[in-house]
Formats: C-alpha cells, structure tokens, sequence
C-alpha cells in the first residue's frame, strides 16, 4: 500500500522500460556490463509504460522511478540503484533475469598476480622451472615500477565490521503490535468486503469475548421445541455436528432449476429424538442458532468453539452408516475443531435407525483417538476404497494433546495445528478461514478484519499468542515456495529445525496492508555483487617473510651498488659478487612477492560478495587475494546444498548436489571474508542483503533478501547458517519491511 504522503506529492507521468532490456553494453561506475534481455525474463513482447514509485531512503531524499531492472541499496550511498551482478559461465542454463551481468574478475594487487603467473609450476621438472624463470625475467620491469607501490589497502581496510544495510521503513503497520505505532486515522471498524457483507460494519480491534452460555438453542418448551436467545434456558444442551453436504434436497428455483438447500427437517427430527435419549431438553444446531444477518453471523461461528466445550455431548450426525460417511465428516475444515474440543473427549456417532425417520438413531460413542484413523488421516480414491493419506502423525499428536495423555507447547500446537487444518476442505466464508479455524484451538482471538488475507489472519493471530515469538521463528525458517508467496510464513525448514529450535533475536512489529511484517532489531549485512573488492588481510611475521621482503627491496639497490664497484679496477670482484647478487633476487622477486603476502590470515576486512554461477575453490581464492594457498573453505552446513568431509567437520566440495533445482531457482555463490568461507546457494534473485535474525544449533539463521524499492521492502529468497561471531561484526538495524 503506498503511503499517505505519498498522495500530497505530484506522481510522475509512465515511462518506457524496454530500454533496459535491450541487451546492450554500458557502464556503471567503471564496469562494463551487458543487459538483459526480453528473453531473459521470458517476456513475449514488450512492456507496457510502468508507472514511478514514491521512495524515501533512510537519508530522507525523495524520489521517483519505474520498476525496471533488479535494485539494491547502495551501503557507501545509501541510495537505489539498479543492480550489477558479476556471473560465473556455469552450471547455470535458465534465462538469466532481471539484473544487468558482467563477467566475474578479481580485484587483487596487480603485482601479486604478475608474480603469482611467474612462478606458478605445473610439476617439478626442469622445463617448468626453466619456464617460471623465464617468465620471471619477463615481468622484470613491470616489477620494478609496481614493487615501489604498497600492495596492502583496499576498500575497507581499517573495517573491523561487515557493510551495514542503510534502510529504513517510514510505512505505518495495518495491525501494529503497540497501538502508538499505529497510522493516527487507523480503522476501528470497518465494511465487509463480501457481496452478502458490503453494507455491515465489523469492529476490528479488541478481543472477541468469550461466550458463557450459547447465545441461542433450540429448546423444548412450552411442549414444542423454539429458538430461545434470551439466555432463559440455563440446562444441558448438545451439539449437533454435521457435514452441510451430505444433507442436502433437491428444492429447484425459477432462477436454479438445480437448486438444492439444507434438509433441515431430517436434521431436527434426529436431533430431537437425540436430546429426548440423552435426556436433555436442547440441542444447538448451526442454521437455527446462528445469526443469519452480518457480522453477528461471523462472531457466532468464530465462537462456536465456546459453545462446543459448553456442551453435554457432541453428536455427529451422518447420513448413513457406511465408512464413507465418516471419512466425508473428518475430510471438513470446521468439524475438526468441532471434535477436537469435546468437553468429555468423545463424540457420539449418529447414523439412521433401520426404519429411518421412523425410529430413533443408532448411536456409538467413540474416543476421539479413534476418529484419527476412522475419519481424518484417511481419504476416499476414486474406487471407494479408504485409504492413509499420510498425516496419521499429525491428528494423532491434536488428540493426545486434547485429551490430555501429551502436552503440545503453543509452538507445537501452532505449527501441528495449522497443518491438520490445511489438509481440510472447506468452502470460504472469508479470506483468513484457516487463520480462524485455528483460532478456536488457542486462547487469544483477535477479532476478524474481514479485509485481511489469510496471511495477515494467521501474524494477528501468532501475535495475540505470541508470548513464544512465533512470527519471528517462522522468518527464519527456510522453506520452498512459489514466487509469489510472503516469504516469512514458513511452518517446515528444508535445513532440518522445528519452530521450536530457533531463539529469535527480533522482534515483529506489525503486519503491513499488502501482507508483509515489519521486524526490528536483527543485524543487517549488505552483499557485495558489482565485483570482488581488494581484500586487506593481516598475516603473522616470520624470517621467511622478513628475509622475501628485504631480498625484494634491495635486489635494485645491490644492482647499482654491484655496477658502481665493477666499474673500477680495484672492486671488480666484489662489484661483480654484488651484481650477481642483485640480479638473482630481482629474478627471485616474484618467489619473494608470493611468499610475503601468503601464510595463514588472522584477519582480514569482512566482506559477504556474491557472484552468479559458481567457479572452484582455488579460482575463487586466486580471484579474491591473487593466489591460491588454501586461505577458503566450504561451509560444512550452511545450507542444502552444502557438502562435509567424513572424519571432520570440514567442508567438501558441494558441486555433487546441484543436480535438482527448484523450479525458477539459479546458483549463486557467497564469499565471506569475516570466516573465510564460500557457501553455495539457490535462490530466484541475488540477495543483496543478509539479515540476521535467529539462532539454532549453535549457528545464526541469515535471512538473504533482495530488495524491491517500489515497496521500500526486502523480499526473502532464502535463509543460511552463518557462525555465530558475524552477530558482533554486523550493525544492528532498525525497523525493516520483510515480504
């Protein structure tokens, strides 16, 4: 939803995009790229005029621009720019997308690589030494200008953190979890949004109170049954539960010649017949007790599960006695709770007496544990045949959990809970049906928002209960979805957690109009793409260092001290010595270059830096520091696609497991200079931000986002395990608008 301020300011007329996807070459900041094209995003034909999008950066400068090409936030600037990507040739084959692309190239001391070409020998033999020699004396002078020069520095050398994230979220929450954060025109109340709605006004804030007694029942008195909703009635009632569907009459219309209705006189007679044989003298029945007219009608069925744990006895009406039947009842939404709730933990089966209406029903009183494989962990195929359908673990764990033989935690119930209700079907009666459903399961129960979405339904909801922090779990859950899901509603993790393994380390502040969350107090990391920075690093002293360095500097010096003696008479012998001497270490220079600037880092300027594709290990090292002395390793468990060695806890070569991509998803490779560590990847769009917002396992949960400056918001394309010291490196941030 585009902000208030938004609307004061003149919007700017549409623009033609199709400039950007022209496939051509351009430059950006030094670097030549090339962009893509309208095959790149698999895009027939050309785009329509994109309208500009209102943007405030966190340094308050406003502007205008279409939605083009990928963007990120500039960490020196602070700015929106379109995105540079470096690409590697491989193994990626789909269409590359909507970033520009350039080929991936180091940025290390030009005088490091020279000398590490030199002297790099492909065996032992004298032709390869004859070789490095050689080359060695090639490079002479291009040493001699570039030995004067320091090789140290680099982008960021005194850093001792990673690039923060400059961003900032100006929009107001639709539901904030403290009402000062709130807009100061927020709705109170507010229209349905359904055709039979349109005209009636929900209040949206608050609480829904609990219901002591049914606020109708069907009662015998006065020698016939009537709907009594003064409350008189204070006796034994039961419910009456069944699947709307399975009792329905042929009742056409002049407009329907095909219209069926609710056969309610069959319902009411066995009802009836049921409340006499159980002796009491009311039953509740949706289609008597329910309001009819909006939005009464919504608070009765949101609250029916007070009216179900009020009741004598759940009867399950069916309209046969074959398993069908029952299968049918179990496969509904709303009946799950129906069951679930029963105040003395069983329901009573009711099917029709042999002579129909005629008789009184057969009746069979079953333990909730039994309905688990008698109606909800079962289906129908197509033959009539019952059959699992896998969720047997499931329904089994919400019925030890109601009847009280097991004890879920709220993460457990949410998480359980949620899945049973998924597995349902139901016809809508609004957008956040499942959200509602599951409300009756827990304690707190927000009241409906009839504009929400199923989304926006389910955080209310975790954030009325949320003493356990669940939103803020299920944002560090990594779980596949399509790309057009809200990227922070996650119940599974494809790197192996539950809810309840992740310590969250922030905190949700509201729920946005379009669905999104708004967290603070994560650690924000920005990803460097463009290139690959020159990485200043630290390296222990040693002899070897100490006599490479001083044999580098003075080779010159002992050529001119060696040529001025050899030039008289009398010092010859000692000029030549000196001479010899100089030329060998200018030859050695490149020996001596690579063993200065190699040895084990003990600390180096932390970067996170990322490339399309992925490239070996020892190329990616030559590329970053401009040789390749072992200073990476693999991430042992960073991510699915990760790889291990047996006897350590070691990265292996991940290049094994890239066999079977999600659909849409490419590979990207994440270079950390903090752990010098590369972690492969797959996500939809490179990551420009890494955003740390939980623990698990002894490891932190990074959300990698990419940013979509039109909504001023950060979509989440996946999540990684990083080491835990990157918390104290990073910066921490404030309020972020996560999709």
């Amino acid at each position: 939803m585009e902000f208030q301020a938004r609307q004061q300011h003149h919007v700017p007329a549409m623009v033609d995009i199709n400039v950007y996807y022209n496939g051509g070459q351009g430059w950006f900041k030094g670097r030549r790229y090339m962009n893509p094209t309208l095959r790149d995003v698999e895009k027939e034909g050309p785009f329509a005029p994109a309208p500009q999008h209102f943007h405030r950066d966190v340094l308050n400068r406003k502007t205008y621009r279409p939605r083009d090409l990928a963007r990120y936030i500039s960490p020196t600037f602070g700015k929106s720019y379109r995105m540079l990507v470096q690409a590697a040739a491989g193994p990626n084959t789909q269409p590359p997308g909507n970033w520009r692309r350039r080929e991936v190239e180091g940025n290390a001391p030009t005088l490091l690589r020279i000398s590490t070409w030199a002297v790099s020998l492909h065996d032992d033999r004298f032709e390869s030494i004859s070789l490095a020699i050689g080359k060695s004396i090639l490079i002479l002078p291009a040493m001699l200008f570039l030995v004067a020069y320091p090789i140290g520095g680099g982008a960021g050398a005194a850093r001792s953190t990673y690039l923060s994230f400059p961003s900032r979220c100006y929009e107001y929450p639709k539901h904030a979890r403290n009402y000062l954060d709130a807009a100061p025109n927020a709705l109170k109340e507010i229209t349905g949004v359904q055709k039979d709605d349109m005209d009636k006004v929900y209040q949206i804030k608050g609480e829904q109170k609990r219901l002591l007694r049914p606020r109708a029942l069907v009662v015998y008195r006065n020698s016939r049954w009537q709907v009594i909703e003064d409350g008189s009635y204070t006796g034994l009632y039961i419910f009456i539960s069944f699947a709307a569907a399975q009792f329905q009459v042929h009742m056409p219309t002049a407009e329907d010649p095909n219209n069926t209705a609710l056969d309610t006189e069959t319902l009411d007679f066995r009802a009836r017949r049921l409340a006499e044989e159980l002796g009491v003298e009311a039953y509740w029945a949706d289609y008597h007790c329910r309001a009819e007219l909006q939005p009464a009608a919504t608070d009765d069925v949101h609250r029916f599960c007070d009216v179900v744990r009020g009741s004598h006895q759940i009867c399950i009406v069916l309209p046969d006695s074959s398993t069908n039947a029952l299968v049918f009842f179990g496969q509904r939404l709303w009946c799950l709770p129906e069951v679930l709730l029963a105040r003395n933990h069983k329901v009573m089966l009711c099917t029709p007496g042999s002579q129909s209406l005629k008789n009184g029903d057969a009746t069979e009183l079953v333990d909730i544990m039994e309905m688990v494989h008698r109606a909800w962990a079962v289906q129908t195929t197509t033959d009539n045949r019952i059959v699992s359908d896998g969720n047997e673990e499931t329904f089994r764990l919400l019925a030890e959990h109601f009847t009280g033989t097991l004890s879920l935690s709220r993460l457990e119930l949410i998480q359980v809970g949620l899945t049973a209700l998924r597995s349902r079907q139901w016809r809508e009666f609004q957008r956040g049906d499942i959200a509602y459903a599951l409300m009756t399961l827990l304690s707190k129960r927000p009241r409906m928002d009839p504009t929400d979405s199923e989304l926006q339904a389910l955080a209310r909801l975790s954030l009325a209960n949320d003493s356990d922090r669940i939103v803020e779990r299920m944002i560090c859950m990594d779980q596949l979805r399509s790309s057009s899901a809200a990227g922070w509603f996650n119940t599974s993790d494809d790197l192996g957690a539950n809810l309840w393994d992740i310590e969250p380390l922030c905190q949700v502040a509201g729920v946005c109009h379009d669905g999104s969350i708004i967290i603070d107090g994560c650690h924000g990391i920005s990803i460097r793409w463009k290139d690959i920075p020159r990485i200043h690093f630290q390296t222990r002293e040693t002899w070897k260092k100490a006599c490479a360095g001083y044999g580098l500097r003075s080779g010159p010096l002992w050529v001119l001290i060696g040529a001025g003696l050899a030039a008289f008479k009398a010092t010859q012998g000692v000029g030549a010595f000196f001479l010899v001497l100089g030329i060998l270490l200018l030859i050695l220079a490149p020996w001596s270059v690579t063993a200065l600037y190699s040895g084990k880092v003990w600390g180096a300027t932390p970067w996170l830096i990322g490339f399309e594709g992925t490239l070996p290990l020892e190329k990616i090292e030559y590329l970053t520091f401009g040789n390749s002395i072992g200073r990476f390793t693999y991430t042992p468990s960073s991510g699915p696609y990760c790889s291990k060695q047996v006897d350590e806890r070691i990265g292996a070569d991940p290049s094994g497991n890239f066999a079977n991509l999600p659909p849409g998803q490419r590979l990207f490779t994440l270079i950390d200079t903090g752990t010098m560590t590369v972690t492969v990847f797959a996500a939809i769009h490179p990551p420009s931000v890494a955003l740390l917002c939980g623990k698990e396992g002894g490891m932190l949960r990074a959300v990698l986002c990419s940013y979509e400056r039109s909504t001023n918001s950060l979509q989440k394309e996946c999540v990684l395990r990083m080491e835990t010291p990157m918390w104290d490196q990073s910066s921490l941030m404030g309020w972020v608008k996560l999709s």
